[in-house]
């Protein structure tokens, strides 16, 4: 990948998460209760984030107990993506285990397993958003 290319792609990137956070932040002007809509914001920024580590996602999980009362999911959907995002987080931790501690090449299967963990936290964000009780 030549540098013109790499420096479109990293704009490109840039511009989806500012976008993505000022959407969040100016989309519904009026809370009833403070600080109640800072998890999926976080939790937006996490997850556009260029970079991906597991330290990053305990970023908003520990603000979601303030806000876990606005989400309006029955307990077997939270169940299931809370499934899936261990599940999708150990694959990837498993890539990162086995590449940094055992000297295997993994770095097909990481990038594999980033693939599908953004995706989960894509779909944990999109059904966040969509059940939050504005």
């Amino acid at each position: 990948m030549d540098r013109l290319s790499l420096k479109a792609h990293c704009s490109l990137a840039f511009l989806l998460r500012v976008t993505l956070v000022l959407y969040s932040n100016f989309h519904d002007k009026t809370f009833s209760v403070p600080y109640t809509d800072v998890d999926y914001k976080a939790m937006v920024i996490v997850t556009y984030n260029p970079v991906l580590t597991s330290q990053y996602f305990f970023w908003y999980l520990s603000l979601l107990p303030l806000c876990l009362w606005r989400i309006k999911l029955s307990i077997r959907r939270s169940l299931c993506l809370c499934f899936l995002w261990i599940f999708s987080q150990s694959l990837w931790l498993l890539a990162a285990y086995l590449l940094e501690f055992q000297g295997l090449n993994t770095f097909t299967y990481i990038w594999i397993a980033s693939l599908f963990f953004f995706v989960v936290n894509v779909k944990i964000l999109n059904d966040i958003i969509a059940h939050f009780n504005w």
